[in-house]
């Protein structure tokens, strides 16, 4: 019984082998690179196609000025709407490229610190209220809805492999499974 145990959990990789090294530090600032780009690059993809919609000229100004952000007109409210979208739509890259409930806080933080240098960088040190509630309100949505998912992730990948998947139609080998095939073999 115990063989079949120990046989069945040998072939199972550790988790740091299916992570591979995740504290180096080039491999953590490719991640924020990479991160970083996602993020801009769903929010131009947004800008434009909105711009493109309604008839109006992009401008990369939108993603790097905090000028435009403003609850006082329509673009100031439509920019602030799709910055949280791209929010939304980060949480989905820091799942797949991050994938660890403990470091989704480090990254969306970071996230935001670099937008906040670009910021600066660009167009002053922002001094609208309305920039700053529209910061916390993403970094809250990534740090949130990212440590949610990353653990799902991470719970599913490391709780319930080899159980049925109902969703997709389809049977994983589980322990069982392998214990019998197991005992089978050793019978002959």
């Amino acid at each position: 019984m115990f063989d079949s145990f120990k046989l069945h959990y040998s072939r199972v990789p550790s988790f740091q082998q299916i992570q591979g090294n995740s504290s180096t530090p080039s491999r953590i600032f490719l991640q924020i690179v990479i991160l970083q780009v996602f993020y801009y690059l769903t929010a131009i993809i947004l800008f434009f196609a909105t711009a493109q919609l309604l008839g109006l000229p992009f401008s990369f100004k939108w993603c790097f000025s905090w000028q435009w952000v403003s609850l006082e007109n329509t673009l100031g409210l439509t920019l602030a709407a799709l910055w949280l979208f791209d929010s939304l739509l980060s949480v989905f890259f820091i799942t797949i490229i991050i994938g660890r409930s403990k470091l989704a806080w480090d990254y969306a933080l970071t996230v935001h610190v670099v937008n906040l240098a670009l910021v600066w960088l660009n167009s002053g040190f922002p001094t609208s209220l309305y920039w700053w509630l529209l910061q916390i309100c993403s970094c809250a949505i990534m740090i949130t809805l990212g440590t949610w998912t990353t653990r799902w992730k991470e719970l599913r990948e490391t709780f319930f492999d080899g159980i049925a998947d109902t969703e997709l139609g389809q049977m994983h080998e589980s322990a069982s499974t392998i214990s019998a095939a197991t005992t089978a073999a050793e019978r002959k």
